[in-house]
């Protein structure tokens, strides 16, 4: 009966262990898979303990980076924060992405802990028309359509010119969804809030 017992104690530890070598690079790898379907590299790593609650969503910290990473969108992604919020420190760095109305040359997103604030930092371009699409469809209802107006109103005559794009931005999630506390910048008439809301939206769609 002692036997058995070790014996059964010995197994659960081995699983435990397998478990939390497996469960992490399993998730790691669908995240680096979802970024790279349409070209670039990326790299995520994951880090739970125990690792079982990574099947819960939830971990220690995540950290993802990328280069080169270019994507469409789909429909508007009302809850960009739902993959992140359940890790306590989270950091995505991703370089020369092309994700839908945006062109970024840097897009730097951290958390220091649960219960923190996001913090944003964003360098990059777009064009109004790209921009006031995205924005109606991010900000929705008469705002939305108000402001994805000013966006191409105010430089109808260039509204495929690209123009730079300088975001930073502090954001708390409220069940996933964005809640924009403070931000600094603009793009063709569109305030810094609408802003952050639709680069989050474009680039947060694929983790």
């Amino acid at each position: 009966m002692r036997r058995v017992a070790i014996a059964a104690v010995a197994t659960i530890v081995v699983l435990l262990v397998v478990s939390q070598v497996v469960i992490p690079r399993v998730l790691q790898g669908e995240v680096e898979k979802r970024l790279e379907r349409d070209g670039g590299s990326a790299t995520a790593s994951i880090s739970a303990f125990p690792a079982a609650t990574l099947l819960a969503g939830r971990g220690r910290s995540i950290d993802i980076h990328g280069s080169g990473l270019t994507y469409d969108l789909g429909q508007p992604k009302q809850k960009p924060f739902e993959r992140l919020d359940g890790f306590g420190r989270v950091k995505v760095d991703l370089r020369d992405l092309d994700a839908g109305p945006v062109r970024l040359s840097s897009f730097v997103l951290t958390r220091d802990g649960r219960g923190s604030s996001y913090e944003l930092t964003a360098r990059g371009s777009t064009t109004p028309s790209e921009l006031a699409g995205e924005v109606g469809n991010t900000v929705g209802g008469r705002l939305g359509g108000l402001l994805g107006s000013l966006a191409t109103g105010l430089l109808s005559s260039q509204t495929t010119v690209s123009v730079p794009l300088s975001l930073d931005a502090t954001v708390d999630s409220a069940d996933g969804k964005p809640d924009v506390t403070a931000a600094n910048g603009s793009v063709a008439g569109v305030p810094a809030g609408p802003l952050t809301l639709v680069v989050l939206r474009s680039v947060l769609d694929r983790l």
